[in-house]
């Protein structure tokens, strides 16, 4: 029914709120521009995207008056409609910077809504959305250096004295620099499910292709996550294998040696099937990453990864920063669980030794 029609009239819609965008923008710059009125700049331009947002937007995932820039972050000056399309209720919209050495993009998430188009997110690309971040072969050159009985070293020293058993134990703790207390619980994450076996954990801020894989993997299946939480915030995630505890740990590291501390950047971290994951649209990740940064904090949920797989993603406890992965072995030496911690729940003695509150 909609067809060519659909996506022109999608385009319409983007052209619109290009020529409204400018045309507002243009109103407000020399205010900004002004040392004299600048102060009074950002009212002005909050409601100045009033009517433009109540005229071109839906949902609540384009926040209009949060910024303001010289050069303007859209608009007919500086971007220029490159191509439309429709999928289902969706129509994507893609846009080139004009003078961008970088070759930066918009791409225009519109819903319908009657007959027409409104604009639900506005994701920014520098390579076409609707291609992935590896092929096919490029991630099973990867998961190859994976194996279900790949070494596992001892745990550092100064690392031992954690219990990961004790970190998913509700019960009441204390700060210890601050004297704060709080409950710890622990609840259901989802599921992951890994159609490969082999996983990676990284922070989910960065692209797909910089995911590497966990050197042990697992058999396919689905597991249930769960996570703990403390202070207010995410204090770990775990990945339950089976129904058995562990009875030692050892870090999960990467195939080119130990190294099972990870770093983020983005305040975020996900557990994931390699594969999928690195085969995964840039129009898939840019939708996965809008819903989680809008998700209530402290967030954790699960990402579709494709067709099977799925991941899950949550904020990572106090933000930025490196954080541990370790797996656990029952009394058989399998595989039971896997725990990324987010060291919420730690403190250190004098000696650097890390324990749990």
């Amino acid at each position: 029914m909609w067809g060519d029609r659909g996506a022109k009239a999608a385009e319409k819609r983007v052209q619109r709120f290009l020529e409204d965008y400018d045309m507002q923008w243009r109103r407000v710059a020399p205010v900004f521009a002004d040392r004299s009125t600048r102060r009074d700049a950002f009212s002005q331009w909050r409601e100045l995207v009033v009517p433009l947002t109540r005229d071109h937007v839906v949902g609540e995932h384009v926040r209009l008056d949060s910024s303001f820039g010289t050069p303007p972050g859209y608009g007919v000056a500086v971007e220029r409609i490159v191509r439309s399309e429709v999928e289902g209720d969706r129509a994507f919209v893609l846009t080139e910077m004009i003078d961008s050495p970088t070759r930066q993009k918009h791409e225009y998430v519109l819903e319908r809504e009657g007959r027409g188009w409104k604009i639900s997110s506005i994701e920014q690309h520098f390579d076409d959305p609707r291609t992935p971040f590896a092929d096919a072969a490029q991630a099973r050159a990867l998961a190859a250096d994976a194996a279900p009985d790949a070494s596992l070293d001892e745990v550092p020293d100064e690392q031992r004295t954690l219990d990961e058993v004790r970190n998913f134990t509700e019960r009441s703790v204390v700060h210890r620099r601050s004297g704060e207390e709080s409950e710890v619980r622990v609840s259901p994450a989802g599921t992951l499910v890994t159609t490969s076996g082999v996983l990676a954990v990284l922070d989910f801020g960065y692209d797909n292709d910089d995911a590497r894989p966990l050197a042990r993997s697992v058999a396919p299946g689905a597991y249930p996550v769960e996570r703990v939480t403390g202070f207010g915030r995410n204090a770990a995630l775990r990945v339950r294998f089976s129904d058995r505890m562990p009875v030692t740990w050892h870090p999960a590291d990467l195939p080119t040696g130990p190294g099972h501390f990870f770093g983020v950047d983005a305040g975020s971290a996900c557990i994931v099937d390699l594969a999928a994951y690195t085969t995964m649209s840039r129009r898939a990740k840019a939708a996965a990453f809008t819903e989680y940064m809008y998700a209530p904090s402290p967030s954790v949920q699960e990402i579709a990864l494709g067709p099977s797989d799925v991941g899950i993603v949550a904020e990572s406890g106090y933000g930025d920063g490196q954080y541990p992965v370790y797996w656990g072995l029952d009394e058989t030496g399998a595989v039971a669980q896997l725990v990324v911690d987010f060291l919420v729940l730690v403190t250190a003695d004098e000696e650097g030794n890390l324990r749990h509150l």
